[in-house]
């Protein structure tokens, strides 16, 4: 963008650059540190005075939108950090799920809700270690599970763990209304750890269990 041009050149390259220079040098690293773009800071090097209070409310204002931002992530290191400590061994696919849907935890509640405005949803923005770390624990037993060909009774020992962690309301709707089963999830928000098989597999698990219990 040439915010800054040398002086002079010698015939070897080599820049040189007066006291007018440094103190345009300053000038652009004290706007860069105000958060301004190069773009705008070109267009203000151009004015020989500066009217830019409204500029600077709106660069405090992106600022604090990126502290916001920067504090989400700290949180969310945390949180990971924690959550590869109480689990040793996580296959990249859980990780990444588990990660994105806590990313996207109140529009996938705002989503749900779509679908059962009955239920009764907590909206945390804490992420909740134990919870998550215990969900990996049965998201590898059922990939397990799927690799092995666990018998339906195991299988099923493993999702009645599963099912456990959700509200009984939500449970009870599933045993009344199956269909519940079909609906199609938002890919974009809600990212499962399974693949397409495994996924198969385990909604003809799950059929099969909700089965057994409305028999019962």
């Amino acid at each position: 963008m040439n915010l800054l041009k040398p002086s002079y050149i010698s015939k070897t390259g080599r820049r040189f650059y007066e006291n007018e220079d440094i103190i345009t040098l300053q000038k652009i690293t004290g706007l860069k540190a105000l958060g301004f773009s190069l773009k705008d800071i070109q267009q203000l090097m151009r004015q020989s005075q500066w009217d830019i209070t409204e500029s600077l409310e709106y660069q405090k204002e992106k600022l604090l939108h990126k502290l916001v931002d920067i504090k989400k992530n700290i949180e969310l290191l945390e949180y990971t950090i924690s959550l590869a400590q109480s689990n040793q061994v996580i296959e990249p696919e859980v990780f990444v799920a588990l990660i994105q849907n806590n990313l996207h935890m109140e529009s996938q509640q705002r989503w749900l809700k779509g679908y059962l405005p009955n239920e009764i949803y907590t909206v945390s923005n804490s992420y909740n270690v134990c919870y998550d770390a215990h969900l990996i624990n049965i998201i590898n037993q059922l990939k397990i599970a799927y690799k092995n060909q666990f018998t339906d009774t195991e299988v099923h020992t493993i999702l009645k763990e599963f099912f456990s962690q959700l509200p009984l309301e939500l449970f009870n709707r599933l045993l009344t209304e199956p269909n519940l089963m079909e609906i199609q999830l938002d890919r974009m928000l809600f990212l499962s750890p399974f693949s397409k098989q495994e996924e198969e597999w385990l909604i003809e698990k799950i059929e099969n269990m909700l089965k057994e219990y409305k028999t019962k």
